[in-house]
């Protein structure tokens, strides 16, 4: 990718405009952050705070604040042969306004291109490359999760991706809240279709491998001496009961009796 120049969080007043008849000569990511209007098929319309728009190089140009403080975050560039293909394959439309709702995401990646392109750091332009990339499939990812996009991958593979993670980072803040939003979904749809997918319930999953998880650091730790309460106090257990209950539950004995077995 050539970069020609980037910004990002400028601000202007309430009366900004920006218009350029014959395109800007070179790719424009805009991301504004504020609410704002842009021309859209030769007419001005309102679009909510965290729109962006990706113009081509000669497309008409015409943008700015609706009525408040203007913000942006813009990147002007031309992609080489690979990322023009990408761009392809993402289904990134072009020259056309989308709102997103998580902006915020966006405008991070944009200040760590920003930070990355003025720095003097070793392979600063190749570390703006794979920034990039990493924009443009957090792009499209939240197109998708907006149905803007058809999703390429199936959700049951999504589902058995989920399982398998959990079972690689127990501990991690796994609710299902989280992955119900990341696949555009209810929770209660979320579990319905995990169960049917994974043949187990999630919560069952989640729970089951981080007793798993601790049964096997109880193992590698005997000479600690740690008691239950101790060791229910690391796994976030506020209450040791409820921890000897799910213990037991997936591991067939009771925590002290566990301990006590490996402690001979």
């Amino acid at each position: 990718m050539r970069m020609d120049e980037i910004g990002w969080h400028s601000t202007h007043s309430s009366d900004f405009r920006n218009e350029r008849p014959q395109g800007a000569g070179d790719y424009v990511f805009l991301l504004i952050k504020e609410p704002c209007v842009i021309s859209v098929n030769g007419e001005m319309q309102h679009f909510p705070a965290y729109t962006w728009v990706l113009f081509t190089p000669d497309a008409y140009q015409h943008y700015g604040a609706a009525g408040g403080e203007y913000a942006d975050d813009w990147m002007h560039f031309a992609p080489d042969t690979d990322e023009e293909m990408l761009l392809r394959d993402l289904q990134i439309p072009m020259n056309t306004p989308v709102s997103l709702p998580n902006g915020t995401e966006i405008s991070k990646i944009l200040r760590d291109i920003c930070f990355e392109f003025y720095s003097t750091h070793l392979h600063r332009m190749e570390i703006t490359d794979l920034l990039f990339r990493m924009l443009l499939y957090r792009l499209h990812a939240q197109l998708v999760h907006c149905h803007a996009l058809p999703e390429t991958e199936s959700l049951a593979d999504r589902l058995r991706w989920i399982k398998a993670f959990i079972y690689r980072k127990p501990f991690d803040s796994f609710t299902t809240a989280r992955f119900a939003g990341e696949l555009g979904m209810t929770e209660a749809d979320f579990c319905a279709a995990y169960l049917q997918e994974n043949g187990s319930a999630f919560a069952d999953d989640l729970i089951g491998t981080r007793m798993q998880y601790t049964a096997s650091q109880m193992r590698e730790h005997i000479a600690e001496n740690q008691t239950v309460e101790e060791i229910a106090q690391l796994c976030c257990y506020a209450n040791e009961a409820e921890f000897a209950a799910e213990f037991t539950r997936f591991i067939g004995k009771t925590p002290q009796q566990y301990l006590d077995e490996l402690r001979g």
